[in-house]
């Protein structure tokens, strides 16, 4: 089978699947560093002898796969400078509108996360989100 790119690949894939079009997308979303490798090689033994992958093209992947290292590290550099954020916030009084609506002080006891969000345990046992502060003291 002769294969353009990684994006035909993955398309190819998609078309040869018989599951609907939403297993297919949370297929392609979990699509790591790895997974991308192994089209590139798989692509690169496929390629027709004939006509193989300009270097453009080969370039181009490779700096696609380049981006994607690139976004994760600063994901994880983002995750790591939030929690800096909120753990500074310990020993601190806040203001806040708690999960029923209604304004919630006291001093935060301490940081959570659930689901990569912050959360701020307040002394009064009340747990509010960092973007539901409204003043801090």
């Amino acid at each position: 089978m002769y294969v353009t790119s990684a994006t035909d690949s993955m398309a190819a894939a998609s078309a040869a699947s018989t599951s609907d079009s939403s297993t297919v997308l949370n297929t392609n979303q979990n699509l790591d560093e790895s997974d991308f490798l192994m089209l590139l090689i798989t692509e690169l033994a496929n390629q027709d002898p004939l006509d193989p992958m300009s270097d453009r093209d080969f370039i181009a992947q490779m700096a696609e796969l380049n981006t994607l290292n690139e976004i994760e590290e600063l994901n994880e550099n983002i995750t790591a400078m939030q929690f800096l954020q909120t753990s500074g916030l310990i020993g601190h009084e806040v203001d806040a509108i708690g999960p029923d609506g209604q304004p919630v002080s006291g001093v935060v006891a301490e940081v959570r996360y659930a689901d990569s969000e912050p959360w701020l345990v307040l002394d009064s046992g009340a747990v509010v989100g960092l973007d539901d502060v409204i003043r801090i003291k």
